[in-house]
């Protein structure tokens, strides 16, 4: 699957609209910034035919890691610290070649075994603490 970069976009630009190339990437470079600018101001930027682009607040996770080397072996690390605010696709279409419907159905609870009795068993003898019995020498 080939890669879609920002030279592949414009390339399909140039081709359907018949601009020039510096044309069609100042006006996708245009876009992308009203887009990023739209995304830092909070608002919802909604993108026909693929969905909602929404900025989220990631709340911090505290992890443990295990460290093979170091003086410490494990640290605490912070996740999300630097970059709280992330882009979610929100209510996103299915854009595969051959889109099924999504049919979500509710878990099915397990089934629950039930220990048959054991056959076998066995019988606890309490062992002697201390020393063994030996018999005593008669003189």
């Amino acid at each position: 699957m080939p890669k879609l970069t920002k030279a592949t976009i414009v390339a399909n630009i140039q081709e359907r609209t018949g601009l020039t190339r510096y044309k069609a990437k100042k006006g996708l470079k245009t876009a992308l910034e009203s887009i990023k600018i739209a995304l830092q101001m909070g608002k919802e930027v909604d993108l026909p035919g693929v969905g909602r682009l929404v900025v989220v607040t990631r709340e911090r996770k505290r992890l443990v890691r295990r460290n093979l080397k170091g003086r410490y072996p494990n640290s605490v690390v912070e996740l999300h610290r630097r970059h709280p605010k992330s882009v979610k696709l929100a209510g996103g279409k299915d854009m595969s070649e051959n889109p099924q419907p999504v049919v979500v159905h509710p878990k099915e609870p397990e089934p629950q075994t039930i220990p048959a009795r054991s056959t076998r068993f066995r019988v606890a003898v309490p062992r002697f603490r201390g020393r063994p019995n030996i018999p005593r020498r008669t003189r």
